[in-house]
């Protein structure tokens, strides 16, 4: 495979580096934090040759040694063998590799890591190459032994992967009525169950297996017969039983199944607002929760159950009542304790709920960095991902916390440094490998983050 991998990084560019921000990196204080040779050169302040060799060596070098230490991961042997260790075969319905009695769910063409993958059935007539066909044994002949045969190519390596399956004979009806009315289950809403039901019901017209299923209800006021309307008793007069009977037919073979369901009553006001209360919570923000909070917060303003819900603040200088406004204390002033307090109200009972939160104070300049260097991410096109890059890349210009972010490419050939131009490599050249290093500048501090991707050829 031809190989596109380049680690020298363009000097024009990293010369960039040294001129953001455009602020004198030598007035910046020193906070504590170590230093790298990187971030003294940028921080010395002189576009001298020395800080321009210092810049290269330690970009350089880091590239070079993320190279080694991946170099076994990015060969073609390490490719196959772990798309083959991770191969597997989704089965229709409840079928297992021992009894087959629908289609496959498709049998993977590509591997996670990027290998192409081809299929090969030992007897076709049975179960096609691609899986999708079935012809299972006649009624009273025996079960077909059937062998699933993967190869798995990337590059110059190959591997196969086999897989032995059983194909069940044909059922006849009264079988197949039967393995439909075991399959049978009814999906509800929400959190509903069997012993509590509050809400529609879905009930599955076409057994797994092809038979036809009709509904019956036994107390069509309270559940209808195709499920979809229920009726809760009024509040106080008790629970309701309630039978959903299941015809099951093929070919003039008929049985039942019957399922049942205790639809709750109505909440009273109080237990509306007791309900609403305990599901309330705060939704935060990426990785923000009550004992760090960094953004804005959702604040709901309705219950499940129709209670309304208002919010108070005991800082709304630091954190506003409607969660949406968020002013994080001073690097070095500590952070800021806040009560929001929630008033829920229901047919005119009301109730609390008080929760406590801390707004964390704002980052150093060096966490800044450090932090955007964390958070940083590159955003494909459609399906693509890391192993597999077909169309052009975003590369975030700004960090989460402010920091400028420019974007050096191994090989510009194939992806600009911007990632907006990707020119695949010919077919029969081989996939290209991009590395992809991001320079994080902020405030006098520095940092590099790497990314390689592989660019399929066409």
């Amino acid at each position: 495979m031809k190989n596109f991998t380049k680690h020298a990084v363009s000097t024009a560019i990293l010369l960039a580096a040294i001129a953001v921000p455009s602020v004198a990196l030598a007035d910046k204080p020193d906070h504590g934090e170590k230093k790298t040779g990187l971030e003294r050169a940028l921080q010395s302040g002189k576009k001298s040759d020395r800080a321009r060799e210092v810049l290269e060596r330690n970009l350089e070098r880091k590239l070079q040694r993320e190279h080694d230490e991946n170099d076994e991961e990015k060969s073609d042997a390490y490719i196959v063998a772990k798309d083959k260790e991770e191969l597997s075969i989704d089965f229709g319905g409840t079928d297992t590799a021992d009894s087959v009695t629908l289609p496959l769910d498709g049998l993977p063409a590509k591997g996670e890591h990027g290998s192409s993958i081809t299929w090969v059935s030992s007897n076709s007539a049975v179960l096609s190459n691609d899986g999708k066909t079935l012809h299972r044994p006649a009624y009273g002949s025996a079960d077909a032994k059937v062998t699933l045969t993967a190869t798995l190519t990337y590059g110059s390596a190959t591997a196969t992967k086999t897989f032995e399956l059983t194909v069940k004979s044909q059922w006849t009806d009264a079988q197949r009525v039967a393995a439909d009315k075991e399959a049978l289950a009814i999906t509800f809403s929400g959190s509903d169950s069997l012993s509590s039901v509050t809400g529609p019901v879905t009930l599955p017209a076409t057994g797994l297996h092809g038979s036809s299923i009709t509904w019956l209800s036994s107390n069509t006021s309270v559940v209808s017969n195709d499920g979809r309307t229920v009726v809760r008793p009024a509040a106080g007069s008790g629970d309701a039983t309630v039978a959903l009977t299941a015809v099951i037919t093929y070919n003039g073979v008929s049985e039942t199944k019957t399922f049942t369901l205790t639809v709750k009553q109505q909440l009273t006001a109080q237990q509306k607002l007791a309900a609403d209360k305990e599901a309330l919570a705060i939704t935060f923000a990426d990785s923000d929760s009550l004992s760090s909070v960094t953004r804005p917060v959702t604040l709901p303003v309705t219950g499940a159950n129709g209670s309304t819900i208002t919010w108070t603040s005991s800082y709304p200088a630091v954190l506003s009542a409607d969660g949406k406004t968020v002013n994080r204390p001073a690097y070095g002033a500590g952070d800021a304790t806040v009560v929001l307090t929630a008033t829920l109200s229901n047919s005119g009972l009301a109730d609390v709920k008080v929760f406590t939160v801390i707004v964390k104070q704002q980052l150093s300049d060096a966490q800044k960095v450090a932090s955007d260097k964390e958070a940083l991410a590159i955003t494909y096109s459609g399906t693509d991902t890391a192993s597999s890059v077909t169309g052009a890349l975003t590369l975030p210009a700004v960090g989460v916390n402010g920091s400028t972010i420019m974007w050096v490419s191994s090989a510009p050939a194939i992806i600009s440094n911007d990632g907006k131009t990707v020119v695949r490599p010919l077919d029969g050249q081989g996939d290209a490998s991009v590395t992809l290093t991001a320079i994080i500048v902020g405030n006098g501090y520095s940092d590099t983050k790497t990314f390689t991707v592989t660019v399929k050829e066409r």
